[in-house]
């Protein structure tokens, strides 16, 4: 037996992502009119992250009923990648799709407060950070929610003492696991640069960044 999701489940799962395709790569618009003038046309899945039934792709037996046709389940996605994430499972995994979702959010809202939906490239960029680093992008957000015109940021160890005039941000490397390699991928992608002058480093969001981990 399969546990579906109610329409008013669906209609939310599209909402959330204003009816566009959540694989980064994709973003294919899934909705818009028929010739009738009271017709619409509908190109859109609202897929399961884990299987509805026992033998499909992710399914986690662990879960319940509920748990199962909860929204928190679902990715709203175009057909043709709707079939690509269950008939690929390996490739595409529980942890990748919560990603794809979380950054599809997050740039829908930025459209809603910008008046632009940001390109493919950024939305990519976006779910491969959500995927590597979910909960230093966390307490990132919750500091900017915390702090809005802060713009710079430190590491240290939790046992060292900085002295600087000025407010920062900080972030401990006892806390995040390689939080050097974690920073160096936000630089490749240009959403922070360092600024270090000392022998602490230091760093400054860039306003993109801020814009998504504020959305």
């Amino acid at each position: 037996m399969r546990d579906d999701f109610p329409a008013k489940t669906k209609e939310l799962l599209a909402k959330r992502v204003a009816y566009i395709c959540s694989n980064p790569k994709c973003q294919q618009a899934t909705s818009g009119p028929q010739n009738d003038p009271k017709g619409s046309v509908n190109l859109g899945v609202a897929a399961h992250i884990s299987a509805a039934s026992p033998g499909g792709p992710r399914y986690d037996a662990d879960m319940t009923q509920e748990q199962r046709v909860d929204s928190s389940n679902g990715i709203w996605l175009c057909q043709t990648c709707a079939k690509l994430i269950d008939n690929d499972p390996k490739s595409y995994s529980r942890k990748t799709l919560e990603s794809w979702k979380t950054a599809a959010e997050r740039t829908a809202s930025m459209a809603l407060t910008q008046g632009s939906q940001p390109n493919n490239k950024f939305q990519q960029a976006f779910a491969n950070i959500e995927r590597l680093m979910p909960e230093l992008l966390n307490e990132m957000r919750e500091d900017l929610s915390n702090n809005p015109t802060t713009r710079e940021f430190v590491i240290l160890e939790k046992d060292w003492i900085y002295n600087y005039d000025g407010f920062y941000l900080v972030y401990y490397y006892n806390e995040h696991d390689n939080l050097g390699g974690k920073l160096q991928v936000l630089e490749n992608y240009y959403f922070i640069r360092e600024i270090t002058y000392n022998n602490v480093r230091r760093f400054i969001f860039q306003e993109e960044f801020i814009n998504y981990l504020t959305a």
